[in-house]
């Protein structure tokens, strides 16, 4: 009698699980590496637009936003933050921009550009 041998009993099947699963981890990481940035700035957009309806002053505005931005760890400096408010309309214009540099492991860059422009 001859032993047949399946794929299973050489080990063949265990580096492809190993490889399936590095695949899997790395495609979370690019992931989650992307999705953080575009989490934080639809977060500002929103946070924005509720402090933007608040109406009130300019200062105590540029206040609010600026702990926002601190809050959700946004790379931008208070005085690139700009704020202007129509008294007569009683409008209020919040306007920032920023980038983000995604770096996966050194492997791949890409830089990611943000604006938020609310008017309420």
């Amino acid at each position: 009698m001859t032993e047949k041998t399946l794929s299973n009993e050489r080990g063949g099947g265990g580096i492809k699980a190993i490889i399936i699963i590095a695949l899997i981890v790395t495609a979370m990481y690019s992931g989650f590496k992307f999705a953080m940035p575009y989490y934080k700035h639809n977060s500002m957009n929103s946070e924005a637009k509720e402090i933007a309806r608040l109406g009130q002053e300019k200062e105590k505005t540029l206040e609010l936003i600026n702990e926002k931005v601190q809050e959700l760890g946004i790379p931008i400096k208070k005085d690139k933050i700009n704020i202007t408010f129509d008294k007569e309309k009683r409008i209020i214009t919040i306007k920032m921009a920023w980038s983000v540099e995604v770096d996966l492991m050194g492997f791949y860059k890409k830089t990611l550009f943000f604006k938020v422009d609310v008017k309420e």
